[in-house]
């Protein structure tokens, strides 16, 4: 991690058991693959003063003039028994706060992820919305398009990634496993959480989350195949779902992704607060069918604690 390095992107390859799955949520289109050494670079960050923030940096924030709202729709499929998806239209909090990641490579083809304002100029997504953990490519540029709708931001708001912090380099990673630590933060030349607030990291275990979350947490990203009319150009919401178990150190939920979700909040109302309680990172589903089967997010506690050991 401790390095310079070219933004970039990638995949995820699951097995488990003998379950038959797909590989599931790739973020970006398949020729963005392609080999090309003519990439700009952009720093790896290896600490949290490089990045602007601390360890306790990151809290629930909602600026003045800017309404709150529990209702999204105001104003490789993982979809696991019904699609509960709404769309994401409102841009009231916490809505506003989420936003779609746009990666470009230097062939020109592009990717879409999902991330979150953690911090005024700070937003957590997935390490492969930045680095391709197979080939170690990165991407050109980055931006964010913070409460993005209909393919519009308000006021043309598009902040470029200055930096990322990654919570790994993929150098042992295993291709039939997700990776639990498949986080990144990354940094943006503007201060958008000002306008659109930010949601903090909040660090429940995951028995709290299994049992007394049951049904009633939110999962929010810019899935490629929704809205129906126009794929991927607004974030879907879907409510009330629920992390089930714990397993490769990760937890298992079961909230309707498909790709272009990775890096998306599950969120939850804690203390009367909405929180970041994991981080969408990937899916899979039965080969011959395509059903749904799990999904895997990014527990909370382990990115603190990796936060808070980072000089």
């Amino acid at each position: 991690m401790n390095r310079l390095v070219t933004l970039g992107l990638a995949s995820m390859g699951l097995a488990l058991a003998a379950v038959p799955f797909a590989q599931v949520n790739p973020p970006w289109r398949a020729e963005a693959l392609a080999e090309d050494a003519a990439a700009t670079t952009i720093p790896i960050l290896t600490s949290l003063a490089e990045l602007g923030i601390n360890a306790g940096a990151s809290q629930s924030t909602i600026p003045a003039g800017l309404s709150q709202s529990d209702n999204a729709s105001e104003g490789g499929r993982v979809i696991i028994g019904p699609d509960n998806r709404q769309p994401m239209i409102s841009s009231s909090y916490p809505w506003s706060a989420v936003g779609q990641i746009v990666g470009f490579m230097p062939n020109g083809s592009d990717y879409t992820c999902t991330g979150t304002l953690v911090a005024d100029s700070i937003v957590l997504t997935n390490v492969h919305c930045v680095v391709n953990p197979r080939t170690k490519q990165y991407s050109q540029r980055i931006e964010f398009h913070p409460n993005l709708v209909n393919g519009l931001t308000r006021n043309n708001d598009v902040a470029e990634v200055t930096g990322v912090l990654l919570g790994t380099d993929f150098a042992e990673w295993n291709p039939n496993e997700p990776s639990p630590d498949d986080w990144a933060l990354v940094s943006l030349d503007k201060p958008l959480g000002q306008t659109y607030g930010t949601i903090g990291l909040s660090p429940l275990p995951s028995e709290v989350l299994i049992n007394d979350f049951a049904e009633s947490l939110i999962m929010v990203g810019y899935s490629g195949d929704f809205p129906a009319d126009n794929p991927g150009q607004t974030a879907s919401a879907h409510k009330g779902c629920s992390v089930v178990a714990e397993d490769l150190s990760l937890v298992l939920h079961l909230c309707d992704t498909t790709g272009g979700a990775s890096g998306g909040p599950i969120l939850a109302l804690v203390d009367g607060d909405y929180q970041i309680v994991a981080l969408h990172a990937s899916g899979a589903s039965r080969r011959d069918t395509g059903e749904g089967i799990v999904n895997f997010a990014v527990k909370i506690p382990r990115i603190v604690r990796q936060l808070q050991a980072a000089p």
